[in-house]
C-alpha cells in the first residue's frame, strides 16, 4: 500500500513538472511572437514613413518641374518670335541701322515678356530710391555667343564669358553666378533659330533669361498641409562621392552654392526613388528619399525628416503593444494555471458526465439552427475549402434542384453549369484566404433566368464538419428588373426633352445629341469609367435645357446677337443646372451644367474656379459644346470648320480650356476617325433651317 501511495506521488509529481514545463514553454514561445508581431508592426510603420516622403517628393519635384519648364518655354517662345529672329539675323549681318531701328521695338517686346513671365522684380525695385542704382537680379535679354549684349531689359545682370553655357547645343537651364546676397541666379536660354538665318547667327545668338532662386521659386518646395516637425526639401548638385553642392536654403543653416558633405541627400542623387536612413549635411541622422526633376536640369530634389521624430512613433507604438500584448498573454498563463490548479483533479469526472448533455443540446441546437435558415428568404450553406457542403438550407435546394440530403457533403460546383462552377471556385479560393466576395450569378431556371446576389465569406468552424466559407445567395431579379426598367424609362425622358428643347432653334436642332456624343467620345478616349462617361453624356443632352427660357425670336435671329442677347443665351446654361440641380443623377449631372462657363485659368464664371477644381465634365463638356457650335451653322453664320475650329481651342488651351481634354478632341479627330464620324455636323441640311 505504502508502495503504490510513493508511486501515486511520483506520478503526480511527474504530472505537476510535465504541466509546467508546458505552461513555461507556451508563455515563451507566446512572447517570442509577441515580439516578432511587434517588429513587424514597427517594420510597417517604417514604410509609412516611407510612403509619406514619396507622397511629398513627388508633389514637390513636380512643382519645381513645373516652375522650371515654364520659364525655359518663355524663353523659347521668344527665341522663335519673327521680329526677334529678323532683329538677330541683321544685328550679325551688318545692316546696323535697321537694327538700331528695331531696338527699341525688340526691347518693348523682351520687357513686356520679362514682366509677363516673371523675370522681373517688380517689388524690390520699387523699394530702391530714386537716386540708387537698381538692383541688377533679374531680366530677358538678346546676347551674341561671347556675351555682349544686343537688347537687355532693365535688371538683367551682366554675363561674362565662362558664366553661360554659350556652346550648348540647345535650349538649356544653367546656374549663372551669384548675386551679392549668395541667392543663386539661374539662366533660362534658347538659340534663335530661324528661316533667313546665317550659320553663324544660328550658333551666336541667345534669348537668355535670369531669374533668381528666390521666395517665388522657393514656395514650390514648401508642402501643403504638412504636419512633420522635422520635415525638409532642398535642391541640390551631386558632386564626387558624398560632396553636394545645396541650391536651395537648408533649415540648418550654411551657405548656398558651398560644396559640403551630405550623406542623405549623395544617396538621393545615386539612388533616386531610393530610401535609406543616413545623415545630413548637419550630422544629423535623417529618412532620406530623392527625385530627379523632369526639366533639362542636373538637380535633384531631396526630401528628408529627423529619424528620431519618425523612430519615435514607431518606438513608442511598438513598445505600447508590446506592453499590452505581454499583459494579456501574462493574464490568459495566470488564468490558465488557476484553471489547471483548480480543476484538473475535479472536473475530468464532471466533464465525462456533462458530455452526453452537450451532445444532446448540440443536436437540439443544430435542428434548431436548421429550421431558422430555412425560414430565411436566402440561401445559405456551409463550405469545406474543396466545395463540400458541410451544412446546406432549404432554399440552397431550390436554387439546384436538389434535396438538401443529397447537397450535404456533395460538391456544390457539381450542381451548377460550368460557367457557374468556375466563378464559384475563384470566390472560394479568395474566401479561403481571408478576403470576402460579392458577385452577381445569372442562372436558367424552368426557362427562365434568375439573378442572384451572391457573397462568399470566411469562415472558420472546426469539429466534426471543418466549414471554410459562409455561401448566401439571395434572389434579385425582381429589383435589377426594376432598376433596368427605371433606367431605360429616365434616358427616354431626358432624350424626349432634349428634343424638345432643341425643336425650339432649327439652327441647333441636333446641338444636345451632338455635345453629349462629342463629350462621350472625348472622356472615354481620356480612359474615363461607365458612371464618368454616362454623367457627361447626360449633360450633354441637357446642355440646352436652360434655353426655354430664351425667346424663340433670339434663338432664330439670323443677324449677330446683341451683347443683351448673348448674356442672356450664356446665362440659360447657369439656370439649366439650376432646373436639374434637385434631380437625382449618378453623377454629378448639376454640377457639370453648372460650372461648364468656368475657365481653365479662374478667368470664367459663375464662381471663378480654375484648374483641378472644376468639375472633370464641365471641362470635357465647355470643350465639346464650343467644338460642335463652331463647326455648326447657325441662323447668323456658317460653321467654321473642323481646323478652324481646332485652331481656336488650341489658342484657348491653357486659359479658357483644359490642354489635355483638347487634345484628347484633336486626337479623336485626326486619328480615330473623328473627321468621318462628325462630318455630318458641319451640313446644314434643309429639314434644319426650316
Amino acid at each position: 500500500m505504502a508502495r503504490a501511495k510513493e508511486s501515486d506521488r511520483s506520478e503526480s509529481g511527474k504530472s505537476i513538472l510535465a504541466a509546467g514545463t508546458g505552461i513555461l514553454a507556451v508563455a515563451a514561445v507566446g512572447f517570442f511572437l509577441i515580439f516578432q508581431f511587434a517588429q513587424s508592426q514597427a517594420e510597417q510603420n517604417l514604410t509609412r514613413w516611407h510612403d509619406r516622403l514619396n507622397l511629398v517628393a513627388d508633389s514637390r519635384a513636380l512643382e519645381v518641374a513645373k516652375w522650371l519648364n515654364r520659364h525655359i518655354a518663355s524663353v523659347e517662345e521668344l527665341a522663335a518670335d519673327a521680329t526677334v529672329q529678323l532683329y538677330a539675323n541683321q544685328s550679325t549681318s551688318g545692316d546696323s541701322g535697321f537694327a538700331e531701328g528695331q531696338r527699341g521695338y525688340v526691347f518693348a517686346l523682351l520687357s513686356a515678356a520679362a514682366e509677363r513671365e516673371g523675370f522681373h522684380e517688380q517689388r524690390a525695385i520699387d523699394q530702391v530710391a530714386a537716386n540708387v542704382k537698381r538692383p541688377q537680379r533679374a531680366g530677358l535679354a538678346i546676347i551674341k555667343g561671347d556675351g555682349t549684349p544686343l537688347v537687355a531689359t532693365t535688371g538683367m545682370p551682366a554675363l561674362r564669358p565662362g558664366e553661360w553655357p554659350a556652346d550648348a547645343r540647345g535650349s538649356f537651364i544653367a546656374l549663372g553666378p551669384r548675386l551679392e546676397d549668395k541667392t543663386p541666379l539661374v539662366l533660362f536660354g534658347a538659340r534663335i533659330t530661324g528661316e533667313g538665318m546665317t550659320a553663324a547667327t544660328a550658333q551666336d545668338i541667345w534669348v537668355v533669361g535670369a531669374r533668381p532662386l528666390n521666395e517665388d521659386f522657393l514656395k514650390t518646395l514648401e508642402q501643403p498641409g504638412a504636419a512633420s516637425k522635422t520635415g525638409e526639401t532642398y535642391l541640390v548638385m551631386p558632386q564626387d562621392g558624398d560632396i553636394i553642392v545645396p541650391l536651395t536654403p537648408l533649415a540648418k543653416g550654411g551657405r548656398i552654392g558651398d560644396p559640403r558633405v551630405d550623406m542623405a541627400a549623395a544617396f538621393a542623387a545615386r539612388q533616386p526613388r531610393g530610401f535609406a536612413s543616413l545623415t545630413n549635411y548637419a550630422d544629423t541622422e535623417v529618412l532620406v528619399t530623392g527625385r530627379e526633376l523632369s526639366a533639362p536640369v542636373p538637380w535633384v530634389l531631396v526630401r528628408t525628416i529627423n529619424a528620431d521624430e519618425a523612430m519615435a512613433e514607431i518606438i513608442e507604438r511598438r513598445n505600447s503593444l508590446m506592453i499590452t500584448l505581454s499583459l494579456a498573454a501574462l493574464f490568459v498563463l495566470a488564468a490558465l494555471v488557476m484553471v489547471w490548479r483548480h480543476g484538473v483533479s475535479r472536473r475530468l469526472e464532471t466533464a465525462w458526465r456533462e458530455q452526453a448533455a452537450l451532445s444532446a443540446k448540440n443536436e437540439a441546437l443544430s435542428r434548431f439552427l436548421q429550421s431558422v435558415s430555412d425560414n430565411q428568404p436566402t440561401a445559405i450553406a456551409a463550405l469545406g475549402d474543396d466545395m463540400t457542403v458541410q451544412f446546406a438550407n432549404k432554399h440552397l435546394g431550390n436554387v439546384t434542384g436538389l434535396p438538401v440530403a443529397e447537397l450535404n457533403n456533395r460538391r456544390l460546383d457539381t450542381a451548377f453549369p460550368s460557367e457557374i462552377a468556375d466563378k464559384l471556385r475563384a470566390a472560394l479560393d479568395k474566401a479561403v484566404a481571408g478576403e470576402a466576395t460579392s458577385q452577381h450569378l445569372r442562372i436558367q431556371k424552368d426557362g427562365a433566368e434568375q439573378i442572384f446576389q451572391t457573397q462568399l465569406l470566411p469562415l472558420k468552424a472546426e469539429g466534426d464538419k471543418e466549414a471554410a466559407a459562409l455561401l448566401v445567395m439571395q434572389d434579385i431579379s425582381d429589383l435589377v428588373a426594376a432598376k433596368e426598367q427605371s433606367e431605360t424609362l429616365f434616358k427616354q425622358l431626358v432624350s424626349t426633352l432634349t428634343q424638345i428643347i432643341d425643336a425650339r432653334d432649327p439652327w441647333s436642332k441636333h446641338h444636345s445629341d451632338r455635345v453629349a456624343d462629342v463629350a462621350h467620345t472625348v472622356a472615354r478616349e481620356m480612359g474615363w469609367d461607365n458612371d464618368a462617361l454616362e454623367s457627361v453624356r447626360i449633360a450633354g443632352q441637357l446642355v440646352n435645357l436652360g434655353k426655354i427660357f430664351v425667346p424663340t425670336a433670339i434663338l432664330t435671329k439670323q443677324t449677330p446677337l446683341t451683347e443683351e442677347e448673348l448674356a442672356l443665351v450664356r446665362d440659360s446654361m447657369q439656370k439649366g443646372a439650376t432646373l436639374v440641380a434637385g434631380l437625382d443623377f449618378k453623377g454629378p449631372v448639376a454640377a457639370i451644367l453648372g460650372q461648364m462657363r468656368e475657365h481653365w485659368d479662374g478667368s470664367g464664371e459663375p464662381e471663378g474656379k480654375a484648374g483641378d477644381a472644376i468639375e472633370p465634365g464641365a471641362r470635357v463638356l465647355s470643350v465639346a459644346n464650343a467644338f460642335v457650335g463652331m463647326v455648326s451653322a447657325r441662323a447668323h453664320r456658317t460653321g467654321l470648320g473642323f481646323d478652324k475650329a481646332l485652331d481656336i481651342l488650341n489658342g484657348d488651351a491653357g486659359t479658357r480650356y483644359e490642354r489635355r481634354t483638347v487634345a484628347a478632341l484633336q486626337n479623336v479627330l485626326e486619328n480615330k476617325g473623328g473627321r468621318e464620324r462628325w462630318e455630318s455636323y458641319t451640313t446644314v441640311l434643309e429639314t434644319d433651317a426650316k
